[in-house]
């Protein structure tokens, strides 16, 4: 490349310079970017992302100063290709922040920001740490080539409110500069990301192509009025328009943290976007965010929003979204907004996001960049949580803490959305004022009297085959049980036609089946299933008679909300029947859950146990009996050091200990295969492969877990050069009706 002439982008014009004439930011092809230009562009965008929570000038400061490394002979020769290896760029501005002691929080933050802005951001270390440790304190320890312009990049304390971040650091709390940190870094990260991008495809920075939050709340109100929503033709439907009138007018409220409590069955789905509408023309908000626990159900949520918002309005964000199959109609067109979809699902840059909760808390507690990089477009924002008793309670109070903290500080609105709400007014540390979220309705017992469908009844301890023998009997019947094994057992036990549920099935597989049970229950045909938990949450189906295997009173609870949803039958008819086995008994699984629902038996009888009385007593006593691990990978103890590496590397709020393998379902699966074994591994391709995976448990020792158990057995083989995704060598080992047959004592599938 030395000696060439080349095109300079300067201010978004060509020029002819020679290379030698240009200290370059970036080089692709037989074009360069100046340092300069890159810096500013950077800092534009970094200073337009940070605005909206207050923090314009430090994001561009940030933007500024970020590659000030690049400015030396040693960086100018490496990407001139004059030199070979590596060169740290980076260490060099988080200096400028490190060593200035002017800056007040920004010296620290700056540093950490800027010293991970590849990498990720590091653990702050000690101060012993020598300069080759991966730390901020190595870091900072580091020698470095020295910088050219250095004028250029000078911070200047009087051009800063060096004290402006101290309102969003309460007494110094390191939980508090940890979200600060990571926001800004978002800024930069994403920033630095887009005008790279822009330089690289020669074209301009990409902006925002998707309808505005007001066009498509538009769209929402025209669409509920075509549907009928606010014209209710039955006593139900007007309950739930009452519903929905309720959540529009709270929506005109104050911004905060609100919980939504409404039964099984009452519409809590769309009313709670109605409330996230109003809040959001009422506050300017830029995006609505749905979180969701299960990734099984999240594409029914998705169907449920485009079909009201339109299929430009929605992106979804999980591991098997595949955007080349979303509706549209025309390929042109279909090809252009999946595009769209794709690159928006690395900053959620789209007016309504559908993410799961892993997504969503383990984006606010990592520390790399690809992560992070979205942190920015939840500022500012009405972020919902469906089903919120799902929050894990092993990190329930780092997950509430982060959710305080974008309510006090980002501009934000919280709503925990809930048929089963949990209480959680103690473990909130930030409002002593506000013990507890805000609840929406006014009348909750009323509606959940209301809206009382079914009757529990205590069978007792009972066997397989009786159970088995009871759901024969039945020509609609779900029975839910507890684990893999025990649903398989009853299911194989049963004589008539029946179909199974559980995640031994891929999500592929999965989707099929419940699109069968839907249309057979409407066209009022024999439907027997046997399910594990999967269906109990967000599956929109109704079958007139359940078994539920004894459990945690909020599973039971769900479960039950799969009976009579639509009101069809009497009370009396409508029955959930909860049972238990000898084995179940004795089983260690959800032993806790089983203890805690004991407890409420004792103090409420069948009638009175889906009443909300009850569901409170029943988390207050489950949070107690579990007060030592509601943070139990101790976050909040190593956010005391700051170490942003470690909390990264421990916040996975799905135990990890599984492998992936891949199932050949179909002749798209087949396809997708192919391109794996050619080791394919884009981001777009594992998506759509995400539908055929079936999470496997795994560990080393040969023989102690499933995994090893089908490797060492042939039934499934490695992909070429790929540690961690296998793939079924013969669909003779996946079960038409059980899926993937594993095995297992307790097992529960999981899938992220």
């Amino acid at each position: 490349m030395q000696g060439f002439d080349l095109y300079i982008c300067y201010n978004n014009k060509k020029e002819m310079r020679s290379m030698e004439e240009i200290t370059a930011g970036h080089i692709q092809d037989e074009r360069v970017q100046s340092l300069t230009d890159h810096l500013d562009g950077t800092m534009r965008l970094a200073e337009s992302f940070g605005a909206g929570m207050g923090l314009g000038a430090e994001a561009g400061r940030l933007g500024k100063i970020h590659d000030k490394g690049k400015d030396t002979p040693e960086f100018q020769d490496y990407i001139y290709g004059r030199k070979q290896g590596r060169v740290d760029h980076s260490t060099a501005g988080a200096k400028s922040f490190f060593e200035n002691k002017d800056i007040g929080w920004l010296r620290l933050i700056g540093a950490f920001c800027v010293a991970g802005h590849h990498a990720g951001i590091p653990d702050l270390g000690s101060k012993v740490d020598c300069a080759g440790t991966s730390t901020l304190n190595g870091r900072m320890k580091k020698c470095i080539p020295s910088i050219r312009h250095r004028q250029r990049y000078l911070i200047n304390s009087t051009c800063l409110d060096v004290n402006h971040l101290n309102t969003f650091i309460e007494n110094g709390n390191a939980l508090d500069v940890m979200i600060l940190t990571r926001m800004l870094f978002s800024c930069l990260v994403d920033a630095d990301f887009l005008d790279t991008e822009a330089f690289m495809n020669n074209q301009p920075v990409r902006g925002n192509e998707f309808p505005s939050l007001k066009e498509i709340a538009a769209m929402f109100w025209s669409r509920l009025e075509e549907d009928g929503y606010f014209q209710p033709k039955n006593a139900l439907n007007e309950k739930r328009c009452e519903i929905l009138h309720t959540c529009m007018r709270k929506g005109e409220g104050k911004q905060g943290l609100y919980s939504l409590t409404v039964p099984t069955g009452g519409g809590k789905t769309i009313s709670s976007m109605a409330f996230a509408m109003k809040q959001a023309m009422k506050w300017h908000k830029e995006r609505i965010i749905y979180v969701i626990p299960y990734l099984s159900i999240i594409e029914q949520t998705a169907d449920v929003f485009r079909a009201l918002l339109g299929n430009h309005a929605v992106l979804e964000s999980h591991s098997q979204v595949d955007y080349d199959s979303l509706p549209e109609e025309g390929s042109e067109e279909a090809g252009r907004v999946a595009e769209r979809m794709k690159l928006a699902a690395e900053n959620w840059d789209a007016p309504v996001v559908i993410t799961t909760n892993e997504q969503f808390f383990e984006s606010l507690y990592a520390n790399k960049t690809s992560r992070c990089r979205k942190l920015h477009n939840i500022a500012n924002s009405v972020i919902i949580l469906d089903e919120a008793q799902m929050m894990p309670v092993d990190f329930l109070k780092p997950c509430l803490h982060v959710l305080e903290q974008l309510v006090d500080y980002y501009g934000c609105t919280v709503v925990l959305c809930s048929a089963t709400q949990p209480e959680l007014g103690r473990y909130l540390q930030k409002n002593p004022i506000q013990k507890n979220p805000i609840e929406i309705m006014e009348n909750v017992g009323e509606l959940f009297q209301f809206f009382k469908r079914v009757t529990f009844d205590i069978d007792g301890e009972t066997d397989y085959a009786e159970i088995a023998k009871k759901l024969d009997e039945c020509e609609q019947v779900l029975c839910i049980a507890s684990t893999k094994k025990e649903a398989e057992k009853i299911f194989e036990l049963l004589d008539g036609e029946a179909m199974y549920l559980s995640t031994n099935l891929c999500p592929a597989h999965r989707r099929e089946i419940i699109r069968e049970m839907k249309t057979r229950l409407q066209d009022g045909k024999p439907c027997r299933v046997v399910s594990t938990s999967i269906i109990s949450v967000g599956v929109d189906i109704d079958f007139p008679v359940v078994y539920l295997q004894y459990t945690g009173l909020d599973s039971l609870i769900q479960g039950a909300g799969r009976c009579n949803r639509e009101g069809r039958q009497s009370l009396q008819k409508s029955r959930a029947h909860i049972f238990w086995t000898k084995e179940s008994k004795k089983s260690l699984f959800m032993r806790k859950e089983k203890q805690v629902t004991d407890m409420i038996r004792k103090k409420y009888n069948a009638e009175e146990m889906t009443e909300p009385s009850a569901i409170r007593t029943y988390f207050e006593n489950w949070y107690q009996s579990n007060e030592g691990n509601l943070d139990y990978r101790e976050i909040e103890k190593l956010a005391q050091s700051l170490s942003f590496a470690e909390i990264g590397k421990r916040f996975h709020l799905i135990n990890d200990s599984t492998k992936s393998v891949f199932i050949p379902f179909d002749e798209k699966a087949r396809n997708i295969k192919e391109q794996l074994m050619m080791g394919n591994r884009s981001r777009q391709l594992m998506r759509a492969a995400g539908a055929y995976m079936i999470n496997v448990r795994y560990s080393k020792a040969q023989g102690q877990s499933d995994f090893m158990k089908l490797l060492t057995q042939g039934q499934i083989e490695m992909f070429p050069g790929d540690e961690n995704l296998a793939y079924l060598v013969n669909m003779e080992d996946y079960d038409a009706e059980l899926g993937l047959k594993i095995k297992s004592e307790d097992g529960v599938g999981i899938m992220w």
